[in-house]
């Protein structure tokens, strides 16, 4: 009955999480494997949400943010690292740069003027484990910065 409901919530969850919009091309998304190699001007940190945000969506942009100013203090300062908070709604021109159309968090990492988008899927199985959550958005982090 306990896997039932659960399973029933999380649906409800990634129902109201999504937006029924098109999808439109994105720029560019590649995985960090393609980037080795290449010096990493800066990396802009995105979270996408709807006006309405879900406990998780809360979560994730508030851990999001925290992890980076927590844990990599100088990029931020320096203006390596960038966070963003985005509403969909309010600003669809940068929704439709990073494909975003729900809830979403997105890497850009940009090496020789150029984006490289990688959408942060893993963190969102830890929305509701803050420890874990960090864990993962730290370690993408940390790759995206090796370049």
């Amino acid at each position: 009955m306990k896997k039932t409901l659960f399973f029933v919530l999380i649906c409800i969850f990634l129902a109201l999480c999504l937006n029924d919009s098109q999808k439109t091309p994105q720029v560019t998304v590649t995985r960090q494997e393609q980037l080795s190699g290449e010096v990493v001007d800066q990396i802009i940190v995105v979270h996408f949400h709807r006006v309405h945000q879900c406990t998780c969506c809360i979560n994730v942009g508030k851990w999001a943010e925290e992890t980076i100013v927590l844990y990599f203090p100088e990029e931020y300062e320096e203006g390596k690292i960038v966070y963003m908070d985005v509403c969909i709604e309010e600003n669809q021109e940068m929704a439709r740069k990073y494909n975003a159309y729900g809830a979403s968090l997105y890497i850009n990492v940009i090496k020789d003027g150029g984006d490289n988008i990688l959408d942060a899927v893993e963190v969102w199985s830890h929305c509701f484990d803050h420890d874990k959550f960090v864990d993962v958005f730290r370690q993408l982090l940390e790759d995206a910065l090796e370049g």
